[in-house]
């Protein structure tokens, strides 16, 4: 038998809770660990939906890159993804942070799917009692592409429509060789991508004041929406957790759609 420690036990290989950032809220957040799980749904949230989602399919556990409690909660009511995740009986546990540092993470994923080469890590903390820390990562592209060329590469590669990815016009050269990639909501690194040679960084969840900053260091900054730059690693987390639990069914969120950022 499966249990929901087990699950736990998995993810802690995948994406170990030491390196998560001191902020978040990793790990298992709801549930009963000794529960037996057969079916586990991978999305990037546990929102009503996705729960009600897991019921209909007959999954006891959801595992999402993104907390279904961040900040402390005052009160528990019908209607919120908490509530009714324990109401229903539906264990969760989320690996954010831990799994944008985990090798193969979302950050892999992201750069996996630009092709990217010869890769450097955008943001590394020196090893200590945690394990190592990194977010991101830089690489050269497969070929030399423009600034629309690039935008049009990305908007493939995670299969969001044409014209999604925002950038600032005339910003950064106007051919790209060297990139750097940052799932979610990444403008904290633009001085790391510079260090690094890149030309462009692609991330999500940017500022006016962040195109304006990256422009400034004749760097191409591209929003491609935090929902893309870090749904593209869930099929991998379904991967890696089917190889360590080959008896229990891993699903796909049916319901996968862009966040319009």
């Amino acid at each position: 038998m499966t249990t929901v420690a087990d699950i736990a036990k998995a993810m802690e290989i995948i994406a170990p809770l030491g390196t998560q950032m001191d902020w978040d809220n990793s790990g298992l957040l709801i549930g009963d660990p000794g529960r037996e799980v057969r079916r586990i749904l991978v999305a990037l949230d546990a929102t009503v939906e996705i729960i009600g989602e897991a019921e209909a399919l007959g999954a006891e556990m959801i595992v999402t890159h993104h907390p279904i409690i961040f900040h402390p909660v005052k009160r528990l009511l019908a209607g919120t993804p908490p509530y009714e995740a324990a109401a229903r009986g539906i264990a969760v546990y989320s690996a954010h942070t831990c799994y944008d540092m985990a090798e193969g993470g979302v950050n892999t994923a992201l750069a996996d799917a630009l092709g990217l080469k010869d890769r450097q890590h955008l943001w590394e903390e020196k090893p200590g009692e945690r394990g190592s820390r990194r977010l991101g990562l830089a690489g050269e592209l497969p070929c030399a592409m423009t600034r629309e060329e690039l935008a049009a590469w990305v908007e493939e590669a995670l299969g969001l429509p044409g014209n999604y990815v925002r950038w600032l016009a005339g910003a950064g050269p106007e051919t790209i060789h060297r990139v750097a990639v940052c799932g979610g909501a990444g403008a904290d690194f633009l001085g790391n991508a510079k260090a690094l040679g890149c030309e462009a960084y692609i991330t999500g969840d940017v500022r006016h004041h962040e195109y304006l900053e990256a422009a400034g260091m004749g760097l191409l900054l591209m929003d491609a929406g935090h929902f893309a730059t870090e749904d593209i690693a869930m099929p991998g987390l379904r991967r890696q957790l089917a190889a360590l639990l080959p008896e229990v069914e891993i699903l796909a969120d049916p319901t996968r759609r862009p966040d319009g950022r």
